[in-house]
């Protein structure tokens, strides 16, 4: 992994940077100082030029003057789910244990980890359910599947807030031709059939 040096020069951060957006910075302990990235290099000239400093003088400023501080990190102990909040907002979710830098979590492993709970691909007959939020009402759902000996896929409960009395809740099983006889149990139970495919 590329690991830019607060204290090398702006010029070197950029000639790692042609092949990243953006790269993690710490020192030669791994401690973390945040991130650089072309943006904030970009930003890091304009306040420089209005000084009266050119490009090349800038570019042999160490790139310390450019990192991002302000930069949302995990730990390893840290639950997955934290990730995808974070990167919503930042390039990759930098892991970091009592200062000292252990690695990143690029968007794209995200991506992987949410397609396998989402069994994207797994050939599967895919309910999109309307569930009310009580007690037991997960519970009730695989009751049904495992009467039918359905091999759950996946089940993935969405809008899962609080103040929700309802939630979504995305059901798949291995296809089945006890498709129609699950949506109607699954009706008859009081489940919301939004969706199926």
């Amino acid at each position: 992994m590329t690991i830019v040096h607060p204290n090398s020069t702006i010029q070197s951060a950029l000639h790692h940077l042609q092949t990243h957006l953006s790269l993690p910075c710490a020192d030669e302990n791994m401690q973390f100082h945040g991130l650089i990235s072309k943006r904030s290099i970009f930003d890091g000239f304009l306040a420089a030029h209005e000084n009266h400093i050119s490009f090349s003088e800038f570019c042999e400023q160490p790139a310390t003057h450019c990192i991002l501080r302000n930069v949302k990190t995990l730990t390893l102990e840290d639950p997955f789910e934290s990730t995808i909040e974070i990167i919503t907002e930042q390039p990759f979710v930098p892991i970091v244990e009592n200062d000292l830098f252990l690695g990143i979590v690029k968007r794209s492993s995200i991506q992987k980890a949410l397609s396998v709970a989402f069994a994207t691909h797994i050939p599967a007959d895919r309910l999109l359910l309307g569930v009310a939020e009580t007690e037991g009402a997960l519970e009730r759902l695989f009751n049904i599947t495992h009467r039918l000996s359905l091999n759950v896929v996946t089940c993935v409960a969405l809008d899962a807030e609080e103040s929700a009395l309802n939630r979504r809740v995305i059901l798949k099983v291995e296809k089945t031709p006890k498709l129609p006889l699950l949506v109607q149990q699954l009706e008859k139970a009081g489940y919301l059939i939004i969706k199926v495919n």
